[in-house]
């Protein structure tokens, strides 16, 4: 079942078509819309938005149970709480949120809500920091850095099984990481090895998402580099391949990272040419 994280604010505004068209392709065919009553949500507002929500899911079958629960305490860890609290913590289970809409100095993760949800493992979780509005969360072309965790891949096939009808292109990208110092003297057989070994790593990968999420396997490309800078790949890749959302799972060690400027989930949000959803599963 889809659940969505709720503020009233313009970005939530636009994850909640994500919700919606997730939901439309879900077995349940319901969305569970969550507001948590801070002194920062305005909730007429809240409840009119709510409303058009409504509308707009009913036109494509989506039934909305639209849920304000009362804060239990203020800032990022009292609205975490509380969603842990009233979200089901069941396999099927994806509760939607977004990140800042701007980075500031803080990063569009670091401290917010969002990266405490992906930090936990109550139930699986996407943020999404979207960038094209006028997709209305109808993303066509995907791009899918693989990190090599099977699991995970898994949860983001059973993500992209509900845009599944209207995917025009899939992209698997891995990355062959290298430091930087050893990648500045890397020689062309060195690199032409590790290449192989990447390609080997992905022989039949996007045979069994095609399996997995009903694509049609020639709407699917894989693609390994070589490199010292995974984020700065994932950022080019998207723009050649005109990618319409970076879908990429969260790691731990990303997540417990607290610079700013290193951190790869940090460096994609900040750079993306598109939108970009982050995931994490049970």
């Amino acid at each position: 079942m889809i659940h969505l994280a709720y503020d009233g604010s313009i970005n939530s505004d636009w994850v909640a078509w994500y919700a919606l068209n997730l939901a439309r392709h879900d077995p349940d065919h319901l969305l569970h819309i969550i507001c948590i009553d801070t002194d920062e949500i305005n909730t007429s507002e809240v409840q009119a938005k709510g409303a058009e929500l409504e509308r707009a899911c009913a036109q494509v079958g989506v039934d909305v149970a639209f849920d304000i629960q009362p804060s239990s305490g203020s800032g990022p860890n009292g609205v975490f709480r509380d969603l842990v609290e009233h979200t089901p913590s069941t396999p099927d289970t994806l509760l939607l949120c977004g990140v800042r809409l701007k980075s500031g100095n803080a990063g569009y993760l670091s401290g917010t809500v969002a990266e405490k949800l992906l930090s936990d493992k109550n139930f699986n979780v996407m943020a999404v920091r979207v960038t094209q509005p006028g997709l209305l969360g109808a993303p066509r072309r995907f791009l899918i850095p693989v990190a090599g965790d099977h699991k995970g891949l898994m949860m983001g096939a059973d993500i992209l099984k509900r845009f599944s009808p209207n995917i025009l292109r899939i992209n698997l990208l891995r990355v062959i990481m290298l430091k930087r110092q050893l990648f500045k003297r890397l020689l062309n057989n060195q690199a032409k090895s590790l290449s192989e070994k990447g390609w080997a790593a992905m022989k039949g990968l996007d045979d069994e998402l095609a399996q997995l999420t009903g694509v049609d396997g020639e709407k699917i490309d894989i693609n390994v580099t070589v490199s010292d800078d995974w984020a700065q790949e994932v950022i080019i890749s998207a723009n050649r391949h005109k990618s319409h959302l970076i879908l990429m799972e969260a790691s731990r060690k990303d997540l417990r990272a607290k610079f700013l400027y290193g951190n790869p989930i940090e460096v994609v949000l900040r750079n993306t040419p598109c939108d970009v959803a982050i995931y994490r599963g049970v």
